[in-house]
């Protein structure tokens, strides 16, 4: 009986531990899984959040890449304006300048033109009174041969008429039939021929 009771409670021991043995695995490999599902989850999260600051990290990167780039840009833009500027300026100090030593240099010339020697005063006034002698004796020579010329004209149209009078009063003579008629009463019948010839002659 007593033994029969020992093994009773030893298996009855037994299977209880059995069940607690059972149910702490059971609980293990819940804890397992829960442990290993939180990894996961973990693992997930960490990979997500490395992924997010990588991606920041990178667009951070390009905007800093991009801002550097539009410094460098505005700073070259200024740069060249301000080299742009400067050599204006030089330009226009040299352009000043070089006015200004225009402008000295045809003052002393000037006053070099107005110190010039009685000399050369007296040889310029010479030329010139020279110069305006030989305009008036051109102008003069000028006027004689156009009242030569004129005076020539009219001598050439006083002869052409002349001649005109003569032809007339030798067609007359050869028309009249009186025979009595001489050359020395024709200019009794043409006075106006007559005394056109006169004043020819006399001009």
């Amino acid at each position: 009986m007593l033994g029969q009771k020992q093994a009773k409670a030893e298996a009855n021991h037994h299977g209880q531990l059995s069940e607690i043995q059972e149910r702490a695995r059971t609980h293990n490999r819940k804890v397992q899984l829960v442990r290993q599902r939180r990894d996961s989850q973990e693992r997930v999260f960490v990979e997500r959040v490395q992924g997010t600051l990588e991606q920041k990290l990178t667009s951070a990167e390009e905007r800093q890449t991009q801002l550097l780039s539009s410094i460098q840009l505005r700073a070259k833009t200024h740069n060249e304006l301000a080299a742009a500027k400067k050599q204006s300026k030089v330009e226009k100090e040299e352009q000043a300048l070089d006015s200004k030593k225009t402008q000295i240099e045809e003052k002393l010339t000037r006053a070099a033109t107005k110190r010039q020697d009685p000399a050369e005063k007296a040889r310029a006034y010479n030329a010139k009174v020279q110069e305006r002698r030989e305009t008036l004796v051109n102008e003069t020579q000028e006027a004689a041969d156009l009242r030569k010329a004129r005076i020539e004209a009219k001598l050439n149209e006083a002869a052409s008429r002349r001649e005109e009078v003569i032809e007339r009063m030798k067609a007359a003579a050869a028309q009249s039939a009186a025979p009595r008629v001489n050359s020395s009463q024709s200019p009794a019948k043409y006075p106006a021929e007559a005394a056109a010839d006169t004043a020819a002659a006399e001009e």
